[in-house]
């Protein structure tokens, strides 16, 4: 995660809950971002986001990204990645 702007809380976050850099690179590129109540940004894989995900890098990636669909990056107003965790709510088509 060189070159982006992130808190030591994130890296923590992301290390204990195994969420690789490519994966944060997807999330950052495809996610959809979805606002929360405390006025964060919220990015989450859907369905559309991860079939582009395989239409332009192929099965493996594809199936990375599949194991953490249900992983959200919260994201400040300013770029900052704050922390990265997992949803246990059903996730979006």
């Amino acid at each position: 995660m060189h070159g982006l702007k992130h808190t030591k809380h994130f890296q923590q976050r992301a290390q204990q809950r195994g969420v690789s850099a490519m994966v944060v690179s997807a999330l950052l590129k495809y996610g959809e971002a979805q606002s929360s109540k405390r006025g964060v940004d919220s990015l989450v894989f859907t369905s559309s986001a991860l079939a582009d995900i395989r239409n332009d890098y192929g099965l493996s990636v594809f199936k990375l990204c599949e194991r953490f669909k249900n992983t959200y990056i919260i994201m400040s107003d300013d770029g900052v990645l704050i922390t990265v965790a997992r949803s246990y709510r059903k996730s979006i088509q």
